[in-house]
């Protein structure tokens, strides 16, 4: 099956793998993103599979900003590399 991304908030990570279950894509992979370490997430990343068999990675966080607001290594390797 084809692949769906999704970017979406985290508090409604409950209804978001309802429905995605009831449409027949199944999440495989979902990474939680932190503005900061030391704050809540703000959005979730979802990759799902259409027909795929039940199997869910959770991928290790994603934090954008280090304490003095500029880019963690990883968002800095993802925008200019």
């Amino acid at each position: 099956g084809g692949h769906f991304y999704m970017v979406h908030r985290p508090m409604r990570l409950p209804e978001i793998l309802t429905k995605l279950c009831a449409a027949g894509l199944e999440p495989k992979r979902m990474r939680l993103v932190y503005p900061y370490a030391d704050k809540e997430p703000n959005m979730v990343l979802l990759d799902c599979v259409r027909g795929g068999a039940p199997e869910l990675r959770v991928e290790p966080p994603l934090i954008v900003y280090e304490k003095d607001g500029t880019y963690t290594p990883e968002l800095k390797q993802i925008y200019y590399e």
